[in-house]
């Protein structure tokens, strides 16, 4: 339809329209239309107009020469080629409707809308396309849903007997940090619009308190109908907490009972590795993950996998119990509980056993971090270091800077072990406080055949965990004991020989000490020095005579705890009835 208008410039003309429809798309409709010519311009208004862009058309022609461009059917083309203002512009949108004052303007490629809202202007420009429409566009973020800021910028299309699809880009809503980008495709049905497993929510780069995550893909695992229950799978391909790098994984949702605001989700982890529980968005997303029992090994070795976890220190057998309790997990004042529980669980450090390790931490992730909640129990029933170490108790705690341990005590030799608060990160360091050592249990011990003792032994071992076990700068000591020495025949047949070593060898038979003290050293590999000294008296030719002794000793006291533990695994496994036999 095209208009020419020839009058004075000072003449003003009034002209209306009260409706036009198109028959091909019930919904769509102009009404109140005005027109009004004022000193040489023409202004259009609108009352009402409904654009219905899911509408299959018809195309028409304006002549009857194939040649001319065809246009399809739409209430658009029945209205003069003029910007409009509208009081109340409707777009109609799979399953949506957009409602507001807006205005109508022309452009090369097609029409212009803005609508005039609160929060800004919304602004979509439409192009015809075979029957159907194309569209782009910006619209406050904040218009779609509240917690979105920002301006979005939408694209689509959508033609007859092809899915629609809708295009979105913006910011993340706070506290999350991010781009998103959304392509959906839809489907119209026998029972209305579907989402196809094509549609996709990408995020390239998320950030959440300490947390970060890349390539985020969001996606319906099946046609989604927009009424009724829906699946969907969000997955990552890797991520990072504070310094700490995050595996991949694989979160799948549903809603349940006809509530797209409620339903349950999946998060794999590994092939053995699935959480299960519930979410609920109400003012909030809210997160349960009831108790569930995996078992150790498979979580240690997944562990591993993206962990810089102590070399050597493999899970044998053990279970595994986790929950977690969130109540808004979008609001970081609003904190997030974690509890997980170990079992019955054994481990090995090389060739060294731990049995009966069960410990607990319950955890508590807010805006001031990741904390622990209350005491954290810890115990070990027996540690298999070659030597008896029994009934290890103590307590862990996570704080700002990572798990710790503290409090762990232990018994040995009929006496105590305690072990200084240490980071449980590599490389580990702590000291271990010795108290009340029977030094007659710990001689039947050393690999020093006819060495006895008694007396009761103190001291520090500063020790490192890295690529090894070693001591720096240990000391010890003991008061008023006794030690002996009964050489065998070949040394004390040297003795005859040797009046110094004859003399040495007769002090040590019945050394009464009145301090004993040891300077202790190991490298990693095991290779340990004690430089001893022994102050007291010792009797010679029936009388006691003052002593000061030093004795310097050097042994791989790995090899040593590993052939104890040899002599002991070889005694558990020889059968009962085949001690003694010569067979």
């Amino acid at each position: 339809m095209s208009w020419a208008l020839s009058l004075p410039p000072q003449l003003t003309v009034k002209a209306s329209i009260a409706e036009a429809r198109v028959p091909a798309c019930p919904k769509e409709a102009a009404s109140g239309l005005a027109l009004t010519l004022q000193n040489g311009e023409l202004t259009g208004n609108l009352d009402y107009l409904a654009l219905d862009l899911t509408c299959e058309r018809p195309v028409t022609t304006t002549s009857s020469n194939p040649a001319d461009v065809a246009q399809i059917s739409s209430v658009l083309n029945e209205l003069p080629e003029l910007d409009f203002k509208i009081k109340q512009l409707v777009v109609y949108l799979p399953e949506a409707k957009v409602i507001g004052p807006g205005q109508l303007a022309h452009t090369q490629a097609g029409y212009q809308l803005n609508w005039h809202t609160n929060v800004g202007v919304a602004e979509l420009n439409l192009e015809s396309k075979q029957q159907g429409w194309r569209w782009q566009g910006k619209v406050p973020g904040s218009l779609l849903t509240k917690q979105l800021d920002g301006i979005v910028t939408v694209s689509g299309q959508w033609l007859p007997k092809a899915p629609a699809e809708l295009g979105a880009k913006g910011q993340l809503p706070k506290p999350l940090q991010g781009n998103w980008q959304l392509a959906l495709s839809a489907r119209e049905t026998e029972v209305g619009w579907q989402l196809t497993p094509a549609s996709r929510l990408i995020v390239p780069r998320l950030r959440w308190q300490d947390a970060e995550f890349k390539q985020l893909v969001l996606k319906p695992t099946q046609a989604l109908s927009l009424a009724k229950p829906w699946q969907a799978e969000l997955s990552w391909q890797q991520g990072r907490w504070q310094q700490q790098s995050i595996p991949k994984g694989t979160l799948s949702a549903n809603s349940v009972n006809h509530n797209p605001l409620t339903g349950k989700l999946a998060l794999q982890l590994a092939p053995q590795i699935t959480l299960k529980g519930h979410w609920q968005y109400e003012k909030g997303l809210a997160l349960q993950l009831p108790r569930q029992t995996f078992n150790t090994p498979v979580v240690w070795r997944w562990l591993n996998t993206w962990l810089t976890l102590p070399i050597g220190i493999a899970a044998e057998q053990g279970a595994l119990a986790v929950s977690l309790n969130a109540n808004n997990i979008l609001d970081n004042r609003q904190p997030i509980f974690l509890d997980a529980q170990l079992s019955d669980s054994h481990w090995r450090y090389l060739d060294i056993e731990a049995q009966q390790l069960a410990a607990r931490l319950q955890l508590q992730w807010d805006h001031r971090g990741l904390r622990s909640i209350g005491p954290q129990p810890i115990s070990l029933q027996h540690l298999a270091l070659g030597v008896p170490i029994t009934d290890l108790v103590g307590a862990v705690r996570w704080q700002s800077d990572g798990l710790w341990l503290s409090g762990l005590t232990a018994r040995a030799f009929d006496g105590q072990l305690a072990l200084s608060p240490m980071a449980l990160s590599t490389p580990l360091h702590s000291e271990l406080q010795l108290s009340n050592i029977s030094l007659d249990k710990l001689l039947s011990y050393a690999s020093v055949e006819g060495l006895t003792g008694s007396g009761r032994l103190y001291g520090r071992l500063p020790i490192s965990l890295e690529q090894g076990i070693s001591v720096t700068d240990g000391s010890a000591y003991s008061d008023n004991g006794w030690i002996s020495y009964q050489a065998d025949e070949e040394l004390t047949a040297a003795g005859n020989d040797n009046i110094s070593l004859e003399l040495a060898l007769g002090l040590l038979q019945d050394l009464r000490y009145d301090r004993l003290t040891a300077a202790i050293t190991m490298q990693p590999n095991g290779e340990a020095t004690i430089d001893s000294h022994f102050k007291g008296r010792a009797p010679v030719k029936g009388k006691l005579h003052d002593v000061n002794f030093n004795y310097h000793h050097q042994e791989n006291l790995l090899q040593l705890l590993a052939s104890l533990r040899y002599a002991q695994g070889l005694t558990e496994r020889l059968p009962t009835r085949s001690k003694g036999d010569k067979k």
